[in-house]
């Protein structure tokens, strides 16, 4: 039930939402991007069960293989409130947003590793100025929800893309053993 649940909620509800706000000017190609990530958030919930199951000890728990249902349902949902609140209609920014909803949905089941802050222990002793940034997160949420949460959201949905570019970029081409 846990998945039916995140179905629901990070998978139809979002592509229902941007498709009423905004793809549904597109036509066909609307229906196809909002359909495009409400299936891609199946196939990301099937993956992340299947790696559950065979979870080994050898398992990298500091990322996830692909973005995150939740946080790409973030992204979806905060880029509505955004436009809403700077009062553009989603009828006329229907092409990029039919570009955002296809691009979050492809980057859900894609091989990109996003950071999945499991190694951070708040059983132990918390840091200080761990505790200083989530407060500053919470104040600077209150202060203006829509831009904050839609900034947040868009840093994490761009981390891992620029992860994987830097990782690429930073390996060597050719790498040559020297022998002695």
């Amino acid at each position: 039930y846990d998945s039916l649940s995140d179905m629901l909620c990070f998978g139809m509800a979002p592509a229902l939402v941007v498709y009423n706000w905004g793809l549904d000017e597109l036509g066909k190609i609307g229906w196809l991007a909002a359909f495009t990530y409400t299936a891609s958030t199946a196939l990301r919930l099937a993956r992340f069960n299947a790696a559950f199951e065979k979870k080994s000890s050898k398992s990298d728990n500091k990322y996830f293989i692909g973005l995150p249902c939740p946080s790409a349902a973030a992204i979806v949902a905060a880029m509505v409130w955004i436009a809403t609140d700077f009062d553009i209609p989603g009828k006329k920014i229907s092409v990029l947003i039919a570009i955002v909803t296809i691009c979050v949905g492809l980057l859900m089941v894609s091989n990109i590793k996003y950071h999945s802050f499991k190694e951070v222990d708040f059983k132990e002793h918390v840091p200080f100025f761990a505790v200083l940034i989530v407060v500053l997160a919470y104040v600077l949420i209150a202060w203006d929800p829509p831009k904050v949460l839609f900034a947040i959201s868009l840093i994490y949905v761009l981390s891992g893309p620029i992860l994987w570019f830097k990782r690429k970029v930073s390996k060597p081409k050719n790498p040559r053993v020297k022998s002695k």
